[in-house]
């Protein structure tokens, strides 16, 4: 069984990937051999379920595949060097988003990096110090959207560099 898509990005509007259902051979089934069903609220983000029940008299049983919808992603609207620090403002993102999470690294890659938790989707800046002056930094941010104990991440913006003073 295989989705069109298992990562959707919030929009407000309802999800409904299609379904290919394969045999054990790789042959195509026939969509009158099964029933697709989907988990309800599927416009809000979140994990949701896609399940086929087979129904033709070849098929039996059932099978269930996942997708996720995560938040809207923001940017960096600016990154201002300071003396042995920065700060960073981006676009506020409040639509299904409960905060941000802030990366920065002096490696490109974000192989060692830091990373700091703005818990209010209505902050938008935030600033660093005590960093070594002179100093190349990479530095990029996503949101985030908390249900229950679960985490829901947009994906990563394109990353800003900036040289502390």
């Amino acid at each position: 069984m295989n989705l069109s898509s298992s990562n959707y990005t919030y929009d407000g509007k309802v999800k409904k990937p299609s379904v290919t259902v394969k045999d054990i051979k790789g042959k195509t089934i026939s969509s009158s051999n099964y029933k697709v069903s989907y988990s309800s609220g599927r416009k809000y983000i979140g994990k949701y379920t896609v399940k086929v029940t087979f129904t033709g008299k070849y098929y039996s049983g059932s099978m269930s595949k996942t997708f996720t919808i995560r938040p809207k992603s923001t940017y960096i609207s600016s990154l201002t060097a300071k003396s042995k620090g920065f700060t960073v403002k981006w676009t506020k993102q409040t639509s299904q988003t409960t905060g941000y999470q802030i990366q920065y690294s002096a490696n490109k890659h974000f192989s060692v990096a830091a990373t700091k938790t703005i818990t209010k989707n209505s902050t938008t800046s935030a600033s660093y110090t005590k960093l070594k002056a002179k100093k190349k930094y990479y530095v990029r941010i996503r949101t985030y959207k908390k249900i229950s104990n679960a985490y829901y991440y947009s994906s990563w913006s394109s990353v800003k560099t900036v040289t502390t003073k």
